[in-house]
């Protein structure tokens, strides 16, 4: 299956996405609109309001509206730590109101102590490494999409029809001899470009942006796995799918090769007729193709069938491809 956009398109879609929640998350969430509290609880409080909290209880408690030192230790509870808050607050108070707040340690039976260091540079470091994290998961992401990408070819920059699902056709195009170029010695294709399967590679699938020598894009061209054999990993390819894609023609052209083995089995060559026309894949062979303004010619370099339980000749072990494109003249 062709991948659903190019390569370049979805690095820019993590780039742009990574940014946009950055900025969301940082300049809107936290700077210019940050989030306000309504209605929650004591514990939610910061460390000043706390304070005033317990100033407010120790009054209370003080002035025998609260009652007891039972209805003062339970009002005390809703703070996230009753015995930091006494600390701070005991420490920021003086005569009076340090007699006070005394007291109410004393009934509530609550030892001031010094709160936990770091607490709120922890809900500030917390939310930073989120967006770090998920930066790195993104990047990572966008990396290993790259690597497996093949061996650094450049990826196509617009999405063919095929990639999406539209029709194509399998003519006109054919198979010739590496000897019987149809093209003369000068004239220099718009692009080239080289890939190699090895087996083990169960995600092959490789699309070349064709580009003319100004850089103004014209189509695509590109090969992938089609069909695959027995069971088991690493999947043995069989068949190999070799298109063409052009801006200027609803079509594309698509040709199936084939190893020894499925050339030969009419009920799988017939099957994967149905994706384009099929060809034995040969060392030195070249597929033609030709759309409404682009030619492209495959040659196959080298290949080398897999040994195995399987039919002999059956699937590769390796094949290299170098595809030329061309313009065609008006």
């Amino acid at each position: 299956m062709r991948p659903i956009v190019s390569t370049n398109t979805l690095v820019g879609w993590v780039v742009a996405f990574a940014l946009g929640t950055v900025f969301g998350l940082v300049a809107l969430g936290w700077g210019l609109f940050p989030v306000e509290y309504v209605d929650t609880n004591f514990k939610a409080l910061s460390a000043d309001n706390q304070a005033k909290y317990v100033r407010l209880v120790a009054d209370a408690y003080a002035g025998t509206a609260i009652g007891n030192g039972d209805k003062a230790k339970a009002a005390m509870a809703e703070l996230s730590d009753p015995a930091g808050a006494l600390f701070t607050t005991l420490n920021a108070s003086t005569g009076v109101d340090s007699q006070i707040i005394s007291s109410l340690s004393t009934a509530t039976g609550i030892n001031p102590a010094q709160p936990a260091q770091g607490s709120g540079l922890l809900q500030t470091l917390l939310p930073l490494c989120a967006v770090g994290l998920f930066l790195a998961v993104a990047i990572g992401g966008a990396v290993f999409f790259l690597r497996m990408r093949g061996d650094g070819a450049p990826a196509a920059s617009r999405t063919s029809p095929r990639a999406t699902g539209a029709s194509y056709s399998t003519a006109p195009s054919t198979t010739i001899p590496a000897s019987e170029m149809t093209y003369q010695p000068g004239e220099e294709p718009v692009s080239t470009f080289k890939t190699t399967y090895m087996l083990g590679n169960d995600l092959f699938d490789e699309s070349f942006s064709v580009d003319d020598q100004s850089g103004d894009f014209l189509g695509e061209c590109g090969v992938g796995i089609s069909e695959t054999i027995g069971v088991g990993d690493p999947k043995k390819v069989t068949a190999f799918e070799v298109w063409l894609f052009d801006k200027n023609d609803i079509r594309t052209v698509t040709r199936v090769l084939m190893s020894e083995h499925a050339f030969r089995d009419e009920a799988l060559k017939a099957k994967l007729s149905a994706k384009g026309e099929p060809a034995q894949a040969r060392t030195g062979d070249v597929v033609k193709m030709e759309t409404a303004t682009l030619k492209v010619e495959a040659r196959i370099v080298d290949m080398q069938y897999g040994s195995g339980p399987l039919p002999p000749n059956s699937f590769f072990q390796q094949i290299t491809l170098e595809i030329a494109a061309w313009k065609k003249t008006a």
